[in-house]
């Protein structure tokens, strides 16, 4: 994968490898008949000769160099290697190879054997001057008519979900170099402002000024709500290597008040961004941003731990030529080892893509990062929190989340976008600017800090969106607070969205869909007749301010209590079960352990499913 990091159709190849699992056709595919500028296609014939086609040439100022993917195809029934720019390159039998040349306006050469050919991708421009500015820094997308990306020195170039270049500014001013001609110009600063789009035409040597001062789409932190991402990577390979000062312009540039730079491997035993944790724990990186750990562990689940005073004993478990390369201990060990050192413990990206809402369908049959274990954990009230904006499926996390809450758990509904920041592009969201969905807490009052948001996770004082903002209040409470009422009291609901791109806003409880309405806002009376839950929730379609993502919102429960009975639905409780068994069968099935302690290590993790089995049947029992 890494080798196709910089492939500029990096996002469409994944999708057409996941439907063909032809990796040389996707690519090819990806390109089309017609080659894009910034792409160079050679075809490699049979006898390793070389013909080249480019897309439209792509300018370049003196001093100054663009990307170029010179893509690969060999039509050979062996392996060769081609020389590109200097270096080899190769390509399998059939398949395809890529070097992404950071190219001035002098030819690209290729050689394979006798063959040679000079690739002319780009073309020599006159250089400009464009100064951008902006009074609390922000997020630029600067496009020629070829659609190529220009960036500010000193900053990592970056695409996002939806291909669109972009970097980030520190408040002020930051002049770069263009080429003269027309520039398309798009600011933004995250989830609360609105977007703003500039088209400019310097001459040749001329200077030209954009500002932006964004005017706010909503206005969260004026009701004491503050907004996080508590899922990101500093450095998780990919091809750029970053600074914590790198973070902290996103950060600022995103109006994003908290930030959680998790260390984590991410297959071997390599912990990326460990040593930023372990001289870190337990104080902030700035106001606003501290180091954690994502806790991976590929057929049970990854969970992270917001707050850590010190680095937990376990990193990760079940990687291959690791310390722990068994699927043991179970994850309950880890999420009790980060409560253990004062962490907010929540289980990451919980659901890829359901196919219904059975629990047959949620997970893949297959080790896959899903949060298998969050079943069992919660019950057993290791679990604050989860993921339900994240980089995977929000509409798989939510039947997760429902029934969870319809046995009477109660977690917090919190974001993380697990995006690496080292990543230029994908795949998928990975290279997405960090709170492109974000988790906001109501602080109450107190002074805006990471712990005072933790404590407010912790109290289920939480809205999570990739958008628009959304408010909720049960006789005038709100999200995470507990009402005791009786049976028969009515309850008075009302739900309001303010933003863009929601189609539908709806009231949810334990059974399901209770009210919506295509407006901004709902009003709804109900009866209480057992204990339950309320929570809204916003769905929508695509929307310029939401980064490759359905719009969508929710909000943490509103718990009515009847009687001193929390809600359990038997039928939820009973669908938990079959989770629990589904796991249990997967990993006799497919986990790693100790050919020599097989046994006493799955065991371990089956006494965990007993115990929640024994939480599950209760709740059954009893409601």
């Amino acid at each position: 994968m890494f080798r196709w990091a910089r492939f500029s159709r990096l996002g469409a190849a994944f999708d057409g490898f996941a439907a063909s699992g032809d990796w040389a056709a996707a690519v090819r595919a990806a390109v089309g008949d017609e080659v894009p500028a910034g792409i160079a296609l050679v075809t490699v014939a049979a006898d390793g000769g070389l013909t080249a086609r480019t897309g439209l040439p792509r300018p370049v100022v003196p001093g100054a160099t663009v990307p170029i993917d010179v893509v690969l195809s060999s039509a050979a029934e062996r392996d060769l290697v081609v020389t590109v720019d200097g270096g080899e390159v190769p390509v399998p039998a059939g398949g395809a190879g890529l070097r992404t040349v950071d190219a001035t306006a002098a030819p690209i050469t290729l050689t394979c054997g006798g063959s040679t050919v000079a690739l002319l991708a780009t073309v020599a421009a006159a250089p400009a001057t464009l100064r951008l500015s902006s009074p609390d820094g922000a997020r630029w997308s600067i496009t020629d008519t070829t659609g190529g990306a220009w960036f500010a020195d000193g900053v990592p170039a970056k695409w996002d979900a939806d291909d669109r270049p972009f970097f980030h500014t520190d408040p002020g001013t930051t002049a770069l170099r263009v080429p003269a001609g027309p520039l398309h110009v798009v600011a933004a600063r995250g989830l609360e402002f609105e977007r703003a789009t500039f088209d400019v035409e310097p001459d040749a040597g001329e200077t030209v000024t954009v500002a932006y001062d964004p005017a706010r789409r909503f206005h969260p932190r004026a009701d004491g709500w503050f907004g996080g991402d508590l899922h990101v990577h500093l450095n998780y390979s990919g091809d750029h290597v970053l600074e914590p000062a790198d973070a902290r312009r996103m950060q600022r540039g995103e109006g994003l008040d908290v930030m959680q730079l998790a260390a984590g491997n991410l297959g071997g035993a390599l912990v990326y961004d460990r040593e930023l944790l372990a001289s870190t724990a337990g104080s902030d990186l700035w106001p606003g941003a501290r180091a954690g750990l994502e806790f991976r562990n590929d057929l049970l689940g990854h969970v992270h731990g917001l707050g850590l005073t010190g680095v937990p004993p376990l990193l990760q478990t079940g990687h291959e030529g690791t310390d722990h390369p068994w699927d043991w201990p179970p994850n309950s060990a880890a999420c009790a080892g980060m409560r253990g050192l004062g962490a907010v413990t929540t289980y990451a990206h919980p659901v890829f893509a359901p196919e219904g809402d059975g629990p047959d369908e949620l997970f893949r049959p297959f080790r896959m990062v899903e949060a298998r274990e969050l079943v069992a954990d919660a019950a057993l009230g290791l679990v604050d929190a989860v993921e339900l904006v994240s980089c995977f499926d929000d509409r798989g996390a939510l039947v997760l989340y429902h029934h969870l809450l319809s046995c009477g758990l109660r977690l917090a509904a919190v974001a993380g976008t697990d995006t690496f920041l080292s990543f230029a592009r994908g795949p998928a969201p990975a290279s997405n600017p960090p709170g492109w969905g974000r988790v906001y807490a109501q602080l109450g009052g107190a002074a805006p800090s990471v712990d005072a948001f933790a404590a407010a996770v912790r109290a289920g004082a939480t809205v999570v969106t990739n958008g628009p903002w959304l408010a909720l209040e049960v006789d005038g409470a709100r999200p995470g607070a507990v009402l005791d009422r009786r049976r028969g009291d009515r309850l008075t609901v009302w739900a309001c969205t303010r933003g863009s791109g929601v189609e539908r806003l709806v009231l949810y409880g334990p059974d399901g869909e209770l009210a919506a309405t295509d407006g901004d806002r709902l009003e709804h009376e109900l009866t209480v007749e057992a204990g339950l839950w309320l929570a809204a929730a916003a769905h929508g379609g695509a929307d310029p301010h939401t980064v490759g993502a359905p719009v969508f919102a929710h909000t943490t429960p509103v718990y009515v209590d009847v009687d001193g009975h929390r809600v359990g639905r038997p039928a939820s409780a009973r669908w938990c079960l079959r989770l629990l068994d589904g796991l249990q069968e997967l990993a006799s099935d497919q986990g790693r352990f100790d050919p020599d302690d097989r046994a006493r290590q799955l065991g371990d993790l089956v006494a965990v499913l007993d115990r929640a089995r024994t939480f599950y049947r209760t709740v059954g029992e009893t409601s």
